[in-house]
């Protein structure tokens, strides 16, 4: 059965989450809501759903039988505790929140109200990444020495100053709140939990005062060592490399290509086969299996908690110039 969700946030990511679950053919957005009535009716006739007039209204409505928050970073935090109290599965976008205390909190209160939560880290589905992922576990790489990533895209040079993935509160480190924490995620997929990071960061842009590039050194649990590189002022790159003992793994292209290389290859690279894959519609189907209650999220409160307290350590590192420790 087709599951019904209502959103909350209605930008250009909301309308990527109503695409996607539409994708998926195992759940629709039939309610909507954000603050300014304008743009919740125009997204409500263009998308074939209700325009709320209130969260409220879209929490006590029974055609909704789970909650997308799509809002700015802040606001999560204060939206899930409502959802929860009304008893409605939970799908966040990334990050959970901005502070492993509101974090905490979150996990917390769903974990009480006996509610899913769910937080949108959809980029560990990529193809690429679930090959690597097999890779590992089948021990083809050998032991992990070191995890390469890069997460960019140029938005900075298209959002207008007051856009608030330009305000320092909101995207502490730049492109790291919105754009680093998915490679956060899929270094845990892949490498396990962080141990210890330092943070570089870059600052001259006045207007915004903004970081538009962000290079961390991580030191993994496992021993393994890796690097987060993320920018809101580059081109478009999303890509991840794994290096092992007996061999390495590029995901490349947004996770829809992937190459590989043996010690005993030399310098060449051989072209795996990948079958397709949606992140995002998958994503979207998995929620549609929580909320029917056939599934748990592969990326529930816990896997959120955990990118928030790296998130955490790396903004301290920045500002107190040394390595960190991660608190989870």
């Amino acid at each position: 059965m087709t599951v019904g969700l209502g959103l909350v946030g209605t930008g250009w990511w909301g309308k990527v989450l109503t695409d996607a679950a539409a994708e998926s053919g195992e759940a629709r957005v039939v309610s909507c809501f954000a603050r300014t009535k304008d743009n919740r009716d125009a997204f409500a006739a263009a998308n074939g759903c209700t325009s709320a007039d209130s969260y409220e209204a879209i929490l006590s409505d029974p055609a909704v039988e789970g909650i997308v928050i799509a809002t700015t970073h802040s606001s999560h935090l204060g939206l899930i505790e409502t959802a929860a109290a009304a008893g409605k599965p939970i799908l966040v976008e990334k990050p959970l929140t901005l502070t492993l205390a509101d974090a905490r909190r979150a996990v917390e209160v769903t974990a009480a109200a006996g509610v899913p939560l769910q937080v949108g880290h959809q980029r560990r589905r990529s193809a690429a990444n679930r090959a690597i992922k097999q890779m590992i576990d089948a021990g083809d790489l050998g032991e992990i020495q070191a995890v390469e990533t890069n997460q960019s895209l140029p938005n900075a040079q298209t959002h207008p100053d007051q856009a608030w993935r330009r305000i320092r509160d909101e995207s502490p480190l730049g492109g790291m709140t919105s754009l680093g924490v998915h490679k956060i995620d899929t270094m845990h997929y892949l490498a396990g939990p962080m141990k210890r990071v330092f943070t570089f960061t870059k600052n001259t842009m006045a207007k915004p005062e903004m970081d538009e590039a962000t290079v961390v050194a991580v030191e993994f649990e496992s021993g393994a060592l890796g690097t987060l590189i993320t920018s809101f002022v580059v081109p478009v790159i999303s890509r991840v490399s794994v290096y092992g003992f007996n061999g390495t793994a590029h995901n490349e292209a947004d996770g829809t290509k992937l190459l590989t290389q043996t010690v005993d290859g030399g310098p060449v690279r051989t072209e795996v086969e990948l079958t397709p894959v949606d992140p995002i519609a998958d994503q979207m189907a998995e929620f549609a299996q929580v909320v029917r209650g056939e599934a748990q999220p592969e990326t529930g409160g816990k896997e959120g908690l955990a990118v928030v307290a790296v998130m955490e350590a790396m903004i301290k590192s920045a500002d107190e110039a040394r390595p960190v420790d991660v608190v989870y």
